[in-house]
């Protein structure tokens, strides 16, 4: 049915990792009193660059980021070579979301005296902003200091943005060469391998980080989706499931468990868990549209339309939507649900959202005018929508035989 369909896929990049070298942990406030006590200059003592250093670490290990970027201010007013407030005003500047603030402090200690970490640093802020040719650069950099695991991981990063999966692919696996319990680095490799086709590779890296660490329900909700392009249904269905059971509130699982439900014929169980979604997200538009196609197929036709309209109320631009209720209105066999000059509105609000080049809309869009008895409107849209050569090749079959009942001044009828 051309009005059903899934959830893109969730491969999740990962973050980038700099734990421990542009993340600080935090600890007990009073560790952190008797550090700032142990600090800080005897009275009558004119306070350091050091000493403004170190206050500022323990204001940041405190949460108070803007107070410890004060203090690494005032440490490079005193000492404007002073590599260490630099370098941690960076971190702190990344945590705030100041990326370009964090690349000219990582930037200023390359300057002064380039390390691994800085560049490290500069590279994870740098791939967050989205340059990943300049990240790549700064990794490269990085590696010819000091090959880290971390680094290989991050690099990893910027080239699966990139689009450079192999290169990816090898970089995890250096990554996980140089540590083998590795959990980041097994899911990011899996979910590159998924990608490319290799699901085989992907289960197998997905399964060993659940035997490293079988907490994670991101890694049950990946192998479950690999598993499902296996053609395992079953077994993707067990990985959601223990996906939800680690993390009830794991949106996508709830999706892809309610979709394998769908094709199972498990209506009322694909129902359940689109509707937990919803509470979940409220307005995860594809959640409705997934409860609407269930709905619609259990014959619950005023429902199913009260989620085809919230889809567009919450989001306007929602072609999807649109078309759904178009071809519901347009096509149901239920005279009452029927309503042709309604579906002509919505079937052209699709194609004007997606610029008259979606041929589904546009076969939507055929058989709206047919229901209110334009046919030849409808064979001018039939015709043009078979003028996609995918489309005529994927689903031509089902367009000529209903534009073979335009020509004979018949509408459509859904089965």
């Amino acid at each position: 049915m051309r009005s059903e369909f899934r959830t893109t896929l969730l491969y999740e990049l990962g973050r980038p990792w700099n734990e421990g070298r542009c993340s600080v942990r935090r600890t007990k406030y009073l560790a952190i009193a008797l550090l700032l006590a142990a600090i800080w200059p005897i009275q009558g003592q004119s306070p350091t660059a050091s000493d403004y250093v170190k206050l500022g670490r323990a204001l940041d290990l405190k949460g108070d980021v803007d107070g410890a970027i004060v203090e690494f201010t005032k440490a490079i007013e005193l000492d404007s070579r002073n590599a260490s407030a630099y370098f941690y005003r960076g971190v702190a500047r990344e945590r705030k979301g100041d990326l370009d603030g964090a690349i000219a402090d990582f930037g200023k200690v390359i300057e002064i005296k380039p390390s691994e970490e800085a560049y490290t640093n500069r590279g994870t802020a740098r791939l967050r902003r989205g340059d990943f040719d300049s990240a790549i650069d700064d990794y490269n950099k990085a590696l010819e200091i000091n090959p880290t695991q971390m680094t290989y991981f991050n690099r990893c990063l910027a080239r699966s943005e990139k689009g450079d999966r192999e290169g990816a692919i090898l970089d995890c696996t250096k990554a996980i060469e140089l540590d083998a319990r590795d959990t980041g680095a097994y899911s990011q490799r899996g979910m590159l391998r998924a990608k490319k086709g290799d699901l085989d590779g992907a289960i197998a890296d997905f399964t060993t980080a659940l035997e490293i660490d079988p907490g994670k329900a991101k890694s049950y909700y990946n192998r479950g989706v690999a598993l499902d392009e296996k053609g395992d249904a079953s077994g993707a269905i067990a990985d959601f499931t223990r996906a939800i059971e680690i993390d009830p509130r794991h949106l996508h699982s709830y999706i892809d468990r309610g979709f394998e439900r769908y094709k199972a014929g498990d209506l009322d169980g694909a129902i359940a868990d689109y509707t937990k979604a919803v509470e979940i997200d409220p307005r995860y538009v594809k959640a409705y549209q997934f409860r609407a196609n269930a709905r619609k197929r259990k014959g619950e036709l005023e429902q199913a339309i009260s989620d085809y309209k919230k889809t567009i109320e919450i989001d306007p631009r929602y072609a999807d939507g649109y078309n759904s209720l178009a071809w519901l209105l347009a096509t149901n066999p239920t005279g009452a649900i029927r309503d042709g000059k309604r579906a002509v509105e919505y079937a052209k609000k699709a194609s004007e959202i997606a610029n008259w080049q979606n041929p589904n809309y546009l076969d939507t869009l055929a058989a709206a005018y047919a229901e209110i008895g334009d046919f030849d409107e409808a064979i001018k849209w039939e015709n043009k929508a078979l003028s996609f050569a995918d489309f005529s090749e994927k689903s031509g079959e089902g367009a000529r035989r209903r534009l073979q009942l335009y020509t004979q001044r018949q509408p459509c009828r859904e089965n």
